[in-house]
């Protein structure tokens, strides 16, 4: 059995900007990083990011991608999302369209992709159930377009609309590491233990969240949303940006110093459509000390 490398990207909408730009100065570094790993998994704007690296596409253009006119350009127009989506995923498309060509499919992707996303009327049985969109086999999803991908991981609730009944794969799995090794063990007929996996996992930042207010009574609105709140969306929140914890904590006790999660704390609250942050999350990116992570990747990783 040989070594088989992962390399995970969470969700969190504008802050992949953040990811992006970490996994650059990485690559810097590390110049075969890209070429020695053999899965790249995302979640919604994480899976941009692993979509557009399992295609080839360079570590530059990726933090380009992530830059202040197109973000705009994503992130606008808005409108008041009670009845209707924040946001139309059109002009996400359009950027995709550029990173990607149309017809490509997830069997065409040069290297293993994991991507997850949530099926509301279900994909091969008649309840809705989490997918993992991979190539790892000739599987349901393999010959999915990755433009179709992409869109289906990325549809936060109440933010984009959700594509062909999917939505954000952040409601279920926002943090796909300990997914994405399971998925190569169930899928290549156990050609892999877990002592062979080495995961490199990367976030979005932390900021601390709570919710001051009392919660004691509320009701359906309230959990869904709160204008004199700090947190505006509670319930959607939650879902999309807090169950990392769990997935770390998983990863930590099945491959020890096999796994490392870059996940840096940041002082500012930035909203996953924040797009006037871009420029802030880039600065975090270029000044958090990476020490740690590069004795991983030259002790562990790269073994």
């Amino acid at each position: 059995m040989s070594t088989f490398r992962i390399i995970s990207f969470d969700g969190g909408g504008i802050r992949g900007a953040l990811s992006a730009k970490l996994f650059k100065r990485l690559c810097d570094k590390y110049p075969t990083l890209i070429e020695d790993t053999n899965m790249f998994a995302g979640t919604s704007t994480g899976s941009l990011i692993a979509l557009a690296l399992a295609y080839g596409r360079d570590p530059s253009q990726i933090d380009f991608f992530y830059n202040p006119i197109n973000s705009k350009k994503i992130f606008t127009p808005s409108h008041l999302n009670l009845f209707r989506p924040k946001y139309s995923n059109k002009n996400l498309k359009k950027s995709l369209y550029t990173a990607f060509p149309k017809d490509l499919l997830l069997s065409d992707l040069k290297k293993y992709v994991l991507v997850p996303a949530f099926k509301t009327d279900g994909l091969l049985n008649n309840n809705w159930q989490i997918v993992f969109f991979n190539n790892l086999t000739q599987n349901p999803t393999s010959n999915f377009k990755v433009i179709d991908v992409a869109l289906s991981s990325s549809a936060a609730p109440t933010y984009f609309p959700s594509h062909n009944n999917f939505i954000d794969g952040g409601v279920i799995l926002n943090s796909p590491t300990a997914a994405s090794m399971f998925s190569v063990i169930h899928n290549q007929s156990n050609a892999h233990k877990i002592s062979d996996f080495r995961i490199l996992s990367i976030g979005t930042g932390v900021y601390p969240q709570k919710i001051n207010a009392n919660t004691h009574n509320w009701g359906s609105l309230q959990w869904i949303f709160s204008p004199f709140s700090k947190v505006k969306t509670p319930l959607i929140s939650i879902l999309l940006d807090n169950n990392q914890p769990l997935e770390d904590f998983y990863c930590k006790e099945l491959l020890s110093k096999n796994y490392f999660r870059l996940n840096p704390i940041i002082k500012h609250d930035i909203q996953l459509d924040d797009y006037t942050k871009v420029p802030l999350l880039k600065l975090i990116g270029d000044s958090i000390d990476l020490s740690d992570c590069y004795s991983f990747i030259e002790n562990y990783f790269l073994k």
